[in-house]
């Protein structure tokens, strides 16, 4: 298959011409479950399952497919040389019994590199796991690559994952992707690789042949392109797509630019490419929404002309306190791909009165949602239940914030207060002032809630896996969902809603191809991203 390079950017004085709609000032509806988050506040949510997978901590993504849960890496090692951690990679749980989650396997981890994103989906048959290192760091031909998606089989057994491919991005660190199943073309995949520091900020992989991805498209902001490095490592204006979601139809992606705002991408000509044609992102309009802080995810909100907007803040890293809330916003009625600022909720650790009382990053996250209620992670907030159903006057129905029995030894100095010192740091941004003189908190839910068969999946960094059972206000539309997640669609809100399945025939072809092993396919950005490095000098995420 030929590589399809798609030249497709958003120059700059389109991008000075965005049009934004600035936040009001306010407060935000704060949380009207607890008058804080505390340890074991249950509403709304019973328990099924948990595993701590042996106490290891620093757990990061979640993927789900059938009775497969598998569950990513936060950690990177210092350097080649230095060993594993105990319990590291990729763990592999077994939850055909949800009461009784077991871990059951092991991706290993690669030395230097962070397991940090991943997605499942038992209708093709695949496990696509997103892997990173400190921003630079280049593998040598005769070492693992480091910077990567890696493709597995788990049709045939998803507890015994086969590698079939790796796509090598070299010295270029991913972030985030999203992954499109194709509705009119069964086995047809889109995973659409988000890129902090170089341009293009946007990859859009081929997943269609899972044992040859190829390059199907590019994108970049086109703005503050001399700078991008020097702003991504102090926040002060880093021009770069962060992540995005993507309409069920593939028409639509919805482009969550940190420090940029929110904007509208079409995407049809990359979900119905012309025959012997390249596909094309393209910016709807001028419109965009820009609320004066980073915008971490954008989700269109199901059966509404309303996105979800969070933003990610920590307590030692980045803007933090007092971190990151929870926004929607009216989609333009004009069509430009902007939005107007709607609703607001966030939690009493939000309060900047109240910063740092509790020492721990208490930030909205990754959100999972439904026509009329939002299931999303909040760091040591725990999971949160917010109703959706006015999103003019957003409420919460509910919380779960787990109760430790353990901390971990390995943990994220950046989600905790430095020592108190009474005076701010050398950077705007600095998050050191005010400091805090509270004990760590223990537990930060972190992955996107994943919903199969009515139960919800998420992942603590510090604690585990978790099983829950969502009982709140519009508990019905979660129940009935038969594979719901907030990085993949289309969804299945339902258990009647089709069931995108690879052919069988195409897993013939796989394995004729994978027969001599596991297929390596570089990225075209490898050399020209080699000499950028080599300029700007080597830094840590």
């Amino acid at each position: 298959m030929r590589t399809r390079l798609v030249a497709a950017g958003l120059a700059a004085n389109l991008a000075a011409a965005m049009v934004a709609a600035v936040a009001p000032a306010g407060a935000s509806t704060p949380s009207n479950v607890g008058a804080a988050s505390v340890y074991g506040l249950t509403k709304n949510f019973r328990l099924i399952g948990h595993t701590d997978l042996s106490q290891r901590g620093m757990n990061s993504p979640i993927a789900v497919a059938g009775r497969c849960v598998y569950v990513g890496d936060r950690y990177y090692s210092s350097s080649t040389s230095v060993p594993g951690r105990d319990h590291g990679g990729i763990a592999i749980v077994d939850a055909i019994n949800p009461a009784h989650p077991t871990q059951v396997g092991v991706i290993p981890p690669v030395a230097l590199a962070t397991q940090r994103e991943m997605r499942a989906d038992a209708g093709l048959g695949i496990l696509v796991v997103e892997s990173y290192a400190p921003i630079g760091t280049t593998a040598s031909p005769t070492t693992p690559s480091y910077n990567n998606l890696k493709i597995y089989d788990i049709h045939a057994d998803c507890r015994k994952p086969k590698l079939l491919s790796t796509y090598d991005f070299g010295a270029r660190s991913p972030h985030e992707f999203f992954l499109w199943k194709d509705p009119k073309h069964p086995g047809r995949a889109l995973a659409y690789v988000t890129f902090t520091v170089l341009s293009p900020d946007l990859m859009v992989i081929d997943l269609t042949d899972p044992a040859k991805p190829a390059l199907a498209g590019v994108f970049d902001i086109g703005v503050d392109q001399a700078f991008k490095a020097e702003d991504f490592a102090d926040e002060s204006g880093s021009g770069y797509t962060h992540s995005l979601s993507v309409s069920d139809d593939g028409t639509r992606a919805y482009m969550a630019a940190w420090d940029y705002g929110f904007f509208t991408l079409d995407t049809s000509l990359l979900a119905n490419p012309p025959a012997g044609s390249v596909g094309v992102a393209r910016p709807v309009g001028i419109g965009r929404l820009d609320y004066g802080h980073n915008v971490h995810s954008a989700v269109q909100i199901p059966g509404r002309q309303e996105m979800l907007f969070t933003q990610e803040d920590y307590a030692n890293a980045g803007h933090g306190c007092p971190f990151g809330i929870l926004r929607t916003g009216k989609m333009d009625s004009n069509g430009d791909g902007g939005a107007a600022l709607d609703g607001t909720f966030s939690l009493p650790e939000n309060d900047p009165a109240k910063c740092g009382q509790k020492n721990g990053t208490f930030s909205s996250h990754n959100p999972t949602l439904f026509h009329d209620v939002a299931l999303l992670s909040w760091y040591a907030g725990g999971l949160r239940a917010v109703d959706l159903s006015d999103p003019s006057h957003l409420h919460e129905d509910g919380a779960f914030v787990p109760r430790p029995t353990f901390t971990p030894a390995l943990r994220d100095a950046r989600l905790f207060f430095p020592h108190k010192t009474g005076k701010a740091g050398p950077l705007p941004t600095d998050s050191t002032y005010p400091g805090s003189i509270a004990p760590q908190w223990t537990g930060a839910m972190w992955s996107y809630p994943v919903v199969q068969n009515g139960l919800v999946y998420v992942v603590d960094i510090d604690l585990g896996l978790y099983i829950l059972r969502y009982t709140g206000p519009h508990a019905s539309e979660v129940s009935k969902a038969a594979f719901v997640e907030g990085n993949s669609s289309p969804s299945r809100y339902t258990a009647s809603a089709p069931v995108i399945k690879r052919p069988a025939l195409q897993w013939a072809a796989i394995a004729a191809e994978t027969a001599s092993g596991a297929r390596v396919v570089e990225s075209p950005y490898l050399k020209a991203d080699r000499k950028a490095f080599a300029k700007s000098g080597f830094f840590c995420m």
